[in-house]
């Protein structure tokens, strides 16, 4: 009797087996956000609720084999992910420029004003939206003068797929192709002749990160190559920058990270000469 149930019997083992497996194992959902709807903190890769970045830049010295503090950089962003304020203090802590952005109801971006305490100038800019508040245009002024103009077309969901920059004397524009996550995969840049002169794709890996951007001369050259690693928490490891142009490269290494996956130290080796290293102190919310 027992001979005749056994593939009965060992099917309902098996069952048991996978069903008890299936509990305990976590599946983990991976979500990934098209560009047209992050928020600044999503595009800039920020982990948690960041409320304020200082970033700390210093260049390296081999004469004297020491660090020197060149600038210091503070970003504010709000509760729910915007940037509201960057201000740029010099190596005196004494302030270069401060940029303030101000929002609309619905948080799309109304305007900015940059505020230069060298130049004693105030850069503008402003943003217009059409009728289903996807921006339409884009206007940049110097003091009372403005400087150029940019028009954009967008997609169903606002991703922009086209922008011209409207400058006194020619017209530049460039275009957007996104994959099927929503992410931008393909940017082609046009001369004032309206004629293709640069093309940049751009790869991700399964859980929508930046890996592989590659710039291309219309003749399909390569003439730029960036990499960028992680680590199997997510945590950003290393990014290999290749002007292949001019013959240089660049290594951005990070060495340290705090609990919620963002970096806090990077330092930049051009061959085997470390050059610069940025510190971030980030506040949450």
């Amino acid at each position: 009797m027992l001979k005749n149930n056994a593939p009965f019997l060992i099917l309902i083992l098996l069952i048991i087996i996978s069903f008890s497996f299936s509990c305990r194992r976590k599946t983990i959902e991976i979500v990934i956000t098209p560009e047209a709807l992050k928020n600044h903190l999503q595009r800039a890769r920020y982990f948690g609720n960041v409320k304020k970045v200082e970033t700390d830049t210093y260049y390296y010295s081999n004469r004297d084999s020491n660090y020197f503090l060149s600038n210091k950089n503070i970003q504010l962003y709000s509760s729910d992910g915007y940037l509201t304020q960057v201000i740029l203090l010099d190596k005196n802590n004494d302030t270069v420029s401060k940029r303030i952005l101000y929002y609309l109801p619905n948080a799309n971006e109304n305007y900015w004003l940059e505020y230069n305490y060298r130049d004693f100038n105030v850069t503008k800019d402003t943003f217009i939206y059409d009728k289903n508040g996807f921006k339409s245009e884009e206007y940049f002024w110097l003091n009372d003068s403005l400087l150029y103009k940019i028009q954009y077309k967008t997609d169903a969901i606002g991703g922009i797929i086209e922008m011209k920059r409207l400058l006194p004397e020619y017209m530049l524009t460039n275009k957007v192709y996104y994959n099927d996550y929503g992410l931008m995969e393909r940017i082609e840049e046009y001369d004032p002749d309206n004629k293709l002169f640069k093309f940049i794709t751009i790869e991700y890996d399964n859980y929508g990160d930046e890996v592989n951007r590659r710039a291309y001369k219309a003749s399909n050259e390569m003439i730029e190559y960036t990499y960028t690693q992680y680590n199997n928490d997510g945590l950003i490891q290393k990014i290999i920058f290749e002007d292949r142009l001019h013959h240089m490269r660049e290594d951005r290494i990070y060495t340290q990270h705090d609990k919620t996956k963002n970096w806090l130290e990077e330092i930049t080796m051009q061959g085997k000469d470390t050059v610069r290293k940025r510190v971030r102190e980030i506040r949450y919310y």
